[in-house]
């Protein structure tokens, strides 16, 4: 049958079965990675068993027999036995979560090492051809595996009282806001650089099949940055009343003056302060 649905549609469906599901899947990783499943002697008389395909960092099982307790989420039985399904329905597919941790432990320190060249070396490894859908069949995993792992800081740092709305700006670094008693004051008390990453820039409108918003505390809403736009041009500095071409000669700057004419561009709000 023809799917109809266009792109959008599709990933808003596809989000909304992991959103539903992730409370769960949490507290199956949680207990998976950390502790004893107390329920884990169940009756098998009241147990469903089905198969998928595991890929592991050097195995690929076929047909592996993954056992469902009654009102359990597929993924969640994955979970218990160390995988997670490629689809948050009826899942044929899925990736061991030592592979999912390789990876992100890769990314972390190599961040340009992407998902197909991981799904390549694992091909490799497991003498198999690279296809494409095994690329997205990992992504797919690899992003929900993200989603738990975000999931279980957020409530972390909640438990830590670490979710204020200053306390990444206060607290991040530890030689700039801890100071000793006695400590000499320096001059300037702190160094800061910034970057707006104007060459960053995208088509406006790009990316739209996906209208997900990435939550983090390292990042400040654009609506709450939008607040201050103006606010340069309605209190402007006293003496600032000599004229300069620095801005017009100044291609990145220039925009500010154009705001009249029609931009094909949309700013990607990448602007980086680091201490």
């Amino acid at each position: 049958r023809h799917d109809r649905r266009t792109r959008l549609q599709r990933n808003e469906h596809l989000h909304k079965a992991w959103e539903d599901q992730l409370p769960a899947l949490v507290d199956q990783y949680l207990i998976w990675r950390h502790g004893h499943d107390p329920a884990m002697q169940v009756d098998e008389g009241l147990c469903h068993v089905f198969h998928v395909d595991s890929i592991g960092v050097f195995t690929f099982t076929e047909r592996l027999a993954v056992t469902q307790r009654q009102d359990e989420l597929s993924n969640a039985a994955l979970i218990r036995a160390g995988l997670l399904g490629c689809s948050p329905i009826q899942p044929v597919v899925a990736v061991r979560l030592e592979c999912l941790e390789l990876y992100h432990q890769l990314q972390r320190r190599q961040s340009s090492f992407s998902v197909q060249a991981m799904v390549k070396v694992l091909c490799a490894l497991q003498n198999i051809s690279y296809k494409r859908h095994l690329r997205n069949q990992f992504a797919a995993a690899f992003d929900v595996y993200l989603s738990i792992k975000r999931r279980i800081r957020i409530a972390l740092c909640q438990m830590l009282d670490r979710n204020g709305l200053a306390w990444r700006l206060s607290q991040a670094c530890p030689s700039c806001t801890f100071k000793l008693a006695g400590e000499v004051v320096l001059s300037p008390a702190r160094l800061h650089n910034m970057d707006g990453n104007f060459s960053a820039k995208r088509l406006d409108g790009s990316g739209s099949a996906d209208p997900r918003t990435f939550e983090s505390d390292y990042f400040i809403p654009i609506a709450d940055v939008d607040r201050f736009k103006n606010n340069s041009r309605k209190n402007p500095k006293s003496g600032a009343t000599a004229g300069s071409t620095c801005s017009s000669n100044w291609s990145a700057a220039a925009k500010v003056f154009e705001e009249d004419k029609i931009c094909v561009f949309e700013q990607t709000g990448i602007f980086l302060l680091a201490c």
